[in-house]
């Protein structure tokens, strides 16, 4: 379950520095209802890839230890 946890980790790593990167180029104009916007759609990725990605490591770990 170490393994879940460790793909988990390593997805929110990767995301939170492509965001950061990410916000340093946008625009302090921009309204705020469509930053919520981009926001909860980053939420929704944040989610579904740390699961993906602790699925995917825990695949990985059960193929490699059969």
């Amino acid at each position: 379950m170490s393994i879940f946890t460790l793909g988990g980790i390593v997805f929110i790593l990767a995301f939170t520095f492509f965001k950061i990167s990410a916000l340093r180029k946008t625009k302090s104009d921009q309204p705020w209802t469509k930053l919520a916007l981009v926001g909860l759609v980053d939420y929704l990725v944040l989610i579904i890839g740390t699961l993906g990605t602790g699925i995917i490591f825990m695949t990985l770990y059960s193929i490699g230890h059969g």
